[in-house]
């Protein structure tokens, strides 16, 4: 081999190298407060460039919920992240964050739900409460029996998990203080 193709091959493994180096983000996990909040701030980078509240974590199974919102930026706005624990016992991010709906249907409640994993039907459906008002939240899913699922004083998230049909699942809720009045 002459010393131009060598020269070349060099040079084209340099920059497949440099490349590789450039794109390379390590994986964070989310098995602590610190990790959590800085796998928040690269995914959520200009998004909420401010800053990022963390909330809550919590644990339910073998996943972990992350709430949390911008420090400043849109403040009445509420996200959540779910990391499942993998077989080594760290906590890998499931999907992105995902903005979570509400204030609804009073100040202070946000919900989400949050799809199984690959294949799998269950639902993971989060409810992030801030308001001293709610008490329970009644869901009938698919027009089947009413299911009641309490909620904890605020600030609290509460996971109800249901099965989704094959072909998707339709959901309604009504939300109630702890006299058993609708809100």
């Amino acid at each position: 081999m002459n010393h131009v193709a060598s020269d070349r091959i060099f040079l084209l493994a340099s920059l497949v190298a440099v490349a590789c180096a450039a794109f390379y983000e390590p994986v964070i996990y989310g098995n602590d407060m610190g990790s959590i909040e800085r796998y928040l701030r690269q995914e959520m980078g200009s998004r909420l460039k401010d800053g990022i509240e963390l909330l809550t974590v919590a644990d339910d199974g073998a996943d972990r919920f992350a709430v949390f919102r911008g420090a400043e930026k849109r403040p009445d706005e509420r996200w959540i992240v779910r990391f499942r624990q993998n077989e080594n016992g760290d906590y890998e991010a499931y999907l992105n964050s995902r903005r979570m709906y509400g204030p609804h249907p009073v100040q202070g409640i946000y919900t989400q739900p949050l799809g199984g994993y690959s294949g799998d039907r269950e639902v993971c459906y989060a409810v992030w409460n801030e308001s001293e008002h709610l008490a329970e939240i009644r869901f009938r899913l698919d027009g089947g029996p009413a299911e009641t699922v309490s909620i904890s004083t605020p600030p609290s998230l509460t996971i109800w998990r249901f099965r989704g049909g094959e072909s998707g699942w339709h959901l309604e809720s009504t939300y109630y203080n702890d006299a058993g009045d609708e809100l």
